[in-house]
């Protein structure tokens, strides 16, 4: 009983990491979950979200200028963009990059994101 219960609790602890980052874009009009254009995107990802601001953020440059507002150093940059934008993009690369950052770097990110009208989620298990 004492096994499978700590089976459990490992599987609950391991399951409750995050598997990817939404950014989500409060200037776009709301937009019913069902349509392909959402207002949200999983950072890296080449299937979830609204292509229309993966253009925005990713392909129009966004998404750089935001990194270096955040005073982030280059490698850092570089890693975020990549895993978020670059052509081997994905969430889980998103995901470690944006977790290797210190805790001050992690917030003024998000701070400089919220000033370009984004909110990428962490949410706390």
């Amino acid at each position: 009983m004492r096994k499978a219960l700590l089976i459990f609790g490992i599987f609950i602890l391991g399951s409750c990491a995050p598997q990817a980052l939404y950014l989500l874009d409060i200037k776009e009009p709301v937009i019913p979950p069902d349509t392909p254009q959402r207002p949200w995107i999983m950072v890296g990802s080449r299937k979830w979200g609204s292509s229309k601001l993966f253009r925005k953020f990713c392909l129009q440059g966004e998404f750089q200028k935001i990194l270096k507002q955040a005073k982030l150093s280059g490698p850092n940059q570089k890693a975020l963009w990549e895993a978020a934008c670059g052509p081997e993009r994905s969430t889980a690369a998103f995901v470690k990059a944006y977790y290797s950052l210190g805790d001050e770097n992690r917030i003024r990110l998000r701070e400089v994101l919220e000033t370009h009208g984004y909110i990428l989620n962490e949410f706390p298990c």
